[in-house]
């Protein structure tokens, strides 16, 4: 049955709202270790989510046999009508624009022809690139999709879209005084040559573990710290980016919920979350077929929106942005970010760095966490060195700075012109590709400490 038709049935039962997403996915995955290869896949998958609204209750089903879509839309249906009797609390959509479209998303060089043996040895060929005396292990990981989608929706729009993504990453181990590791990844929307971007990454991938090796314990206290592009993207990304997530903040748990409106950074900072930025969180159509649009978030330093599905949408009063995202056709959309970035500013790297007189210079990321409710965080570089006079001078170890989130945003001494944007995935607890990104950053005052 066709899906208008399915979509047209579940309206004439009744049923307040519903949509339906077909996904067609093919994929490659490989990974190559200390010369070894360990992992090669290739396949295809497909699906379908039905989502329908019966008054207050949702009801979800999916299938994998596209010749089963009416039965799984009634599945969904009975379904909604018996979460309605349980449901506290009226729901809605907010209104949005139909659309009967299709977008592809380019490709320079296209995935499909390139063969399994020339991705091999893309990955051999990194290989052979930082293969130094000084890395101990090497390993190497490639994937790429084509992801085909429809979404049909009980308002009137019918959405086509095709989105290639390929992603790389290198992890490389080394051991002198310590055993130390660091990662470097290259991602986006695009085909084969979105893996090219790798051969750019690999000589500051061996420069930060060669300092690694060299450095010595870090410092510790309240200090000014200088963020690289990829600490800014994950800084806005985790400790602000999820904050402004609608179904956190009308679940009570953002630190931003009631902000609206009101300065939560210095006057310097634009923040935004864009899906149509050239990035791995790239998207023409959201899950609940919304134009991508770019969304500010913080213009000024004044926080201006949220992020938001319909629902959240309505909920807060907003329309919809195009927030809703789901992993594939198994799982309903979530609020997600897509490419979160915060705007250049006006000052060189030199300018930034010569306005400290001693704090922490910080690069790349090894790890962390934040809390969107109590807007903290604590995130771990990759590497770091000491700045001292305006130089920056020995490498450090294992820094790890934390504080409050909105505090930090408004110590923003300076915002470098330069940017960058680093791909990632992000896990709620369904798993999005993303980007995060920006330029350098000098925060006047974060907690600093570090150990050997």
């Amino acid at each position: 049955m066709p899906t208008e038709m399915v979509v047209n049935n579940l309206s004439e039962k009744g049923a307040d709202y519903c949509d339906i997403r077909k996904e067609k996915w093919q994929e490659t995955f490989i990974t190559l270790k200390d010369g070894t290869l360990e992992t090669v896949i290739q396949g295809e998958e497909r699906g379908a989510m039905v989502r329908v609204l019966w008054k207050n209750g949702w009801g979800y089903a999916g299938t994998s046999e596209f010749e089963t879509l009416a039965r799984t839309a009634d599945r969904a249906l009975s379904m909604a009508k018996a979460l309605n009797t349980c449901r506290e609390g009226e729901t809605g959509l907010s209104e949005v624009e139909i659309y009967d479209q299709e977008i592809n998303i380019p490709m320079k060089e296209n995935i499909s022809d390139i063969d399994l043996e020339e991705r091999i040895s893309f990955l051999k060929d990194l290989e052979d690139r930082v293969n130094e005396p000084f890395v101990t292990s090497i390993e190497l990981g490639y994937r790429d999709s084509i992801i085909k989608k429809e979404i049909v929706t009980s308002d009137g729009s019918r959405v086509r879209m095709e989105i290639p993504k390929v992603f790389v990453y290198m992890a490389l181990l080394g051991k002198g005084d310590s055993i130390q590791h660091v990662l470097e990844t290259a991602g986006s929307t695009g085909g084969f040559e979105v893996a090219r971007h790798m051969y750019h990454k690999t000589d500051s991938a061996l420069q930060r573990l060669n300092h690694l090796l060299k450095a010595k314990s870090s410092p510790s206290g309240v200090m000014p710290l200088l963020i690289d592009p990829i600490l800014t993207g994950l800084f806005i990304h985790e400790a602000f980016g999820h904050a402004t997530e609608g179904d956190i903040v009308t679940s009570g748990g953002s630190c931003l919920e009631g902000k609206l409106g009101q300065k939560v950074a210095s006057e310097q900072v634009i923040i935004r979350d864009d899906p149509t930025l050239d990035g791995y969180g790239r998207f023409p159509f959201d899950d609940e077929g919304v134009k991508a649009r770019n969304r500010t978030l913080v213009k000024n330093g004044v926080l201006v929106s949220y992020i938001v599905d319909r629902e959240n949408g309505w909920k807060l009063g907003l329309e919809s942005n195009g927030g809703a995202r789901a992993e594939d056709f198994r799982v309903r959309p979530l609020v997600r970010m897509s490419n979160m970035v915060m705007e250049p500013g006006d000052k060189t790297f030199e300018e930034l760095v010569e306005d400290v007189d001693r704090g922490i210079y910080a690069q790349s990321v090894k790890g962390g966490q934040a809390n969107p409710a109590k807007g903290t965080f604590q995130f771990t570089a990759q590497v770091a060195h000491l700045i001292e006079h305006g130089e920056i001078t020995h490498p450090l170890l294992n820094v790890s700075f934390s504080g409050s989130t909105l505090n930090s945003l408004e110590n923003i001494r300076g915002i470098g012109k330069d940017f960058d944007l680093n791909a990632s995935l992000c896990r709620k607890p369904q798993t999005v590709t993303v980007s995060g990104g920006g330029p350098h950053v000098l925060i006047d005052a974060v907690t600093v400490g570090g150990r050997s």
